[in-house]
């Protein structure tokens, strides 16, 4: 739960989706711009991050977990590990269209939208 450490939500105030450079040029988004990624279970609004730290490889994208408004595993596998017991939040296909913008400002950061 790094949303409630400070200096953590002041580094990374809002989830983001890192997307390969490749795949967001043929894309048409950069960094800042929306898109809608949809699986079977949901999809979800959110902004593009090009060149972060994560890197995904072509055809993968990477949103983190930390965020409680954009709740990236309502998209992902509804499956658990037999073993463990966990949920298997970590994967699952997904389609990344490009959305228009949104407008306002979000609840959780008051970054304009």
């Amino acid at each position: 739960m790094t949303r409630r450490i400070k200096q953590l939500h002041q580094a990374v105030p809002c989830a983001y989706v890192e997307i390969n450079r490749a795949d967001a040029v043929e894309l048409g988004v950069r960094s800042r711009d929306w898109v809608k990624l949809v699986s079977r279970r949901g999809e979800l609004k959110i902004r593009v991050l090009v060149d972060g730290r994560g890197k995904p490889p072509r055809g993968s994208v990477f949103v983190p977990f930390f965020d409680e408004f954009w709740l990236i595993n309502l998209l992902t596998l509804d499956s658990m590990c037999n073993i463990s017991k966990q949920p298997d939040y970590k994967k699952c296909a997904i389609r990344s269209e490009r959305t228009g913008f949104l407008f306002g400002m979000c609840r959780v950061c008051g970054m304009p939208l």
